[in-house]
C-alpha cells in the first residue's frame, strides 16, 4: 500500500527536516495548525513556483519552435542547407529516393508535438503528487514530536543510539538536499552560458529550464539542449551544434557526478565512492525519490554497523568472570 506513495513520503520527509528551523520559528508565534499551514505554504510558494514558471513558459516556446520546424523546414531548404556538404547532400538524396522527406518531416514533427502536448496534459498528475506531497508535510509539521515518538518506540535499540539515528537521517537529508540544489544550479548556469554564448534565444530562460529538467533521472537536462542542438543542425549550424551537444552531454550532463557525490562526502565524512552508489543505487531502486533514500540508507546502515562495533568491542574488552 505505501509502495505507490513511496515518493510523496519521501519527499515530505524531506522538506519537513530543511524547513524544520522556519516551522520551529513559526510554532513559537502562532498556533500549530497555523504554523504547519503557514510553513506549508511558504515551502509551496518556494518550490513549485518557480518550478510552474518555467515549466509553462519552456513548453510554450518549444511547441512554438516545432511548430516553425514544421512550417518553414521542407526538402527544398534541407536540400540548400545541405548542399556545402557533399556527403551529407548524398545521403539526404539516397534517403529521398526511398521515402517522402517534405511528408516524412511534417509527420516527425507532428508527431513531437504531439507528444510535447500529451506531456503537459499529464501535469494533472504531477499536480496531484504535489498536492499530496504538501498535504504530507502539513501533519508532517503538525504532528512531528508525535510521529518522532511513536518511531522511537518502534526502534529497537537504546534511546542514545535512536536519537543518534535520527541526528544523521536530519545531516544526511539537509546536505543531499543543499548539495543536490547546488550541482543543479550549476548545471543550469553552464547550460545557460552555452544557450548565451551560442546566440541562442532566451539563455536564461534556458538555463533555468536545465536546471529544473537536471531533477529528472537518465534524461535530465537532455531535454532541454537535445532540441535546441537538433534544430542548430537542421537550420545548418552545424559547428553550434556540435559544440552545444558535447557540452551538453559532457560537461552539463555529467557534471554532476563528479560535484555531488564530493559535497556530499565532505560534509557527511564519506567516501565519494560510497555516496557515488549510494545515489544511483537510490535512483534505481527508487526513482527520484532515491537522490533522498539512497544516501539515508547508506547514513542509517554506517550508523548501525558502528554500534555494532562498539558493542563487540565493549564485549571484547570485559573481562571474564
Amino acid at each position: 500500500m505505501v509502495q505507490p506513495f513511496l515518493a510523496v513520503i519521501t519527499w515530505a520527509a524531506a522538506l519537513a527536516v530543511l524547513a524544520h528551523p522556519l516551522h520551529v520559528w513559526l510554532g513559537r508565534r502562532v498556533r500549530p495548525n497555523a504554523a504547519a499551514l503557514i510553513s506549508v505554504l511558504l515551502v509551496a510558494v518556494v518550490i513549485v513556483a518557480p518550478a510552474v514558471v518555467v515549466s509553462q513558459k519552456l513548453f510554450a516556446e518549444l511547441s512554438e519552435t516545432l511548430r516553425a520546424v514544421g512550417t518553414d523546414l521542407n526538402s527544398a531548404n534541407v536540400h540548400s542547407r545541405v548542399e556545402q556538404y557533399p556527403r551529407l547532400a548524398a545521403l539526404v538524396e539516397w534517403m529521398e529516393s526511398r521515402l517522402d522527406l517534405d511528408q516524412q518531416i511534417r509527420s516527425a514533427t507532428g508527431v513531437v508535438a504531439g507528444k510535447v502536448g500529451a506531456w503537459v496534459s499529464s501535469s494533472v498528475w504531477l499536480f496531484t503528487q504535489f498536492f499530496l506531497t504538501f498535504l504530507t508535510l502539513f501533519y508532517f509539521f503538525r504532528d512531528r514530536t508525535g510521529l518522532l515518538e511513536f518511531l522511537r518506540r518502534l526502534i529497537p535499540l537504546p534511546a542514545a543510539e535512536t536519537g543518534e539515528i535520527f541526528d544523521r537521517i536530519a545531516r544526511t537529508v539537509n546536505a543531499s538536499l543543499y548539495g543536490n540544489l547546488l550541482v543543479k544550479l550549476m548545471q543550469g548556469f553552464l547550460g545557460g552560458m552555452m544557450f548565451w554564448i551560442l546566440g541562442l534565444p532566451a539563455p536564461i530562460l534556458c538555463g533555468a529550464a536545465t536546471a529544473l529538467c537536471a531533477v529528472l533521472p537518465f534524461v535530465g537536462t537532455a531535454l532541454v539542449w537535445a532540441p535546441a542542438a537538433i534544430f542548430l543542425a537542421l537550420s545548418g549550424s552545424w559547428v553550434k551544434a556540435v559544440i552545444l551537444g558535447f557540452w551538453g552531454g559532457v560537461v552539463v550532463g555529467l557534471i554532476d557526478n563528479l560535484l555531488y557525490p564530493i559535497l556530499i562526502a565532505g560534509e557527511l565524512r564519506f567516501h565519494p565512492l560510497a555516496v557515488f552508489f549510494s545515489v544511483f543505487g537510490g535512483l534505481l531502486a527508487f526513482g527520484v525519490a532515491g537522490v533522498v533514500l539512497g544516501p539515508v540508507i547508506l547514513a542509517i546502515t554506517v550508523a548501525l554497523l558502528e554500534f555494532w562495533q562498539t558493542r563487540q568491542e565493549a564485549t571484547t574488552l570485559t573481562p571474564e568472570d
